[in-house]
């Protein structure tokens, strides 16, 4: 399949020619190439996007624009557009996203010589792209992704999960919910595919374990832009759920949520929650709407003053405070490559060890005691939170209070556990 108008924007951060003349031999075409391969017209965009790109810009200028002499470059990519395309070309509503992945990653590869690529909001889009990049010794830094196969059956010795994952998502949750609210029946409106599946699966054990029980669930096509969820929200007040565990992402969580809200089903007891939520998510919500959502996330913005100040620095960039999944964006582009300048290398196994044995920055506002562990897994901690009530914010942002941290050993899935098998 042919792929048009693929690159919609390209950006060389400092660096100069001369300073290419005198670059490690190490580092493939005396240049370091990132793909941000993102929404940037779709669902997502406002969570990712060109919030994510701007996020991996002052990366690289906090490594000084370029890592032993080499040029970092930047190719952003909107795979929501290639998806298009590829609707077009074969004149067909269901995707083929192995397909769309494989040929994003090939014209990285071919016209970029690409050395990394990063962010990958959708599983169904980062799965395909980690495992052709595996076989090519590429760097993969998932950050918007949340199917725990990336670091389980498609893990690969150059990928990397940074951000949350639906094991850490749905453990949070679960536990939590069961044990202080004693909220014991469970009904799933989710997406079909990795993530939505993958949020049911993890679920259910941390559900039983605290007394509780799934009693039902609905699923919906991935990409296929769900808006009426009520059906599924008469099924959920039929089977007697009294918590309502929203698996969906973007546009379709926000429809979701908001039905669930006008559907009155908790108006005396009931549940709320939500297994992947961003700010950009809320604040189209408003409070209101989502006032007492819980759900579990690895950052916020207005945690301290590291948080604060990295927030400062990209709204005078952005124009508005970073998700999650951008300040994600930022803590593994650093990182990485902070192991290219300590490695050498840009590509393969060799920079991919670095990563696994350099301490993340004590600087880093985003990843808080963490560790990368063997099958490319960031752990770190993760935080329960809880969205305000319009009275209770005082100032533009001011959507969340944190109930509890929960640390990265607690969170995410015990390396035992993994199906890595270069973690064996």
């Amino acid at each position: 399949m042919k792929f048009r108008n693929i690159f919609t924007a390209v950006s060389v951060i400092a660096g100069s020619i001369g300073f290419a003349a005198n670059a490690s031999a190490e580092i493939s075409d005396n240049s370091i190439n990132i793909g941000v391969v993102t929404d940037a017209t779709g669902g997502w965009s406002d969570s990712v996007g060109q919030g994510a790109f701007i996020a991996s810009q002052m990366a690289v200028n906090d490594m000084g624009g370029s890592v032993n002499g080499a040029p970092v470059k930047l190719i952003m990519v909107d795979y929501t557009k290639e998806i298009a395309i590829h609707k077009q070309n074969t004149g067909k509503s269901k995707v083929d996203y192995k397909v769309v992945a494989e040929g994003i990653a090939k014209n990285l590869e071919s016209e970029h010589n690409i050395d990394a690529i990063s962010e990958l909001s959708g599983s169904t889009i980062a799965i395909p792209t980690q495992l052709y990049a595996r076989d090519k010794g590429i760097v993969t830094l998932v950050v918007g992704a949340g199917s725990t196969t990336l670091t389980g059956k498609n893990c690969s010795e150059t990928g990397f999960h940074w951000s949350f994952d639906s094991y850490a998502l749905a453990k949070g949750l679960g536990k939590v919910i069961a044990e202080d609210n004693k909220r014991d029946k469970w009904y799933f409106i989710g997406l079909k595919g990795p993530f939505g599946e993958d949020a049911v699966k993890n679920s259910k054990p941390v559900i039983k374990v605290n007394g509780g029980r799934v009693v039902g669930k609905s699923m919906f096509p991935y990409g296929y832009g769900a808006t009426n969820f009520f059906p599924a929200i008469e099924e959920a007040r039929n089977s007697g759920a009294n918590v309502i565990a929203i698996a969906n992402a973007g546009a379709e969580a926000i429809a979701s949520i908001r039905q669930v809200r006008e559907s009155g089903i908790f108006e005396k007891g009931g549940t709320i929650v939500s297994l992947l939520t961003l700010l950009q998510d809320i604040r189209k919500l408003g409070l209101y709407t989502s006032r007492d959502l819980q759900f579990v996330s690895p950052f916020y913005w207005n945690f301290d003053a590291k948080t604060r100040d990295f927030t400062k620095r990209f709204i005078s960039r952005h124009g508005a405070v970073p998700s999650a999944a951008q300040a994600a964006m930022y803590s593994a582009t650093l990182h990485y490559l902070r192991a290219v300048q300590a490695s050498g290398h840009d590509k393969g196994v060799v920079v991919a060890n670095k990563m696994r044995a350099l301490p993340i920055s004590e600087k880093d506002p985003f990843a808080r005691n963490a560790i990368i562990r063997k099958d490319g897994r960031v752990v770190h901690d993760m935080y329960l939170l809880e969205v305000k009530s319009p009275k209770e914010s005082t100032e533009a942002w001011d959507y969340f209070k944190k109930v509890r941290t929960i640390p990265g050993n607690e969170a995410f899935k015990p390396i035992s556990e993994t199906e890595c098998k270069y973690a064996k």
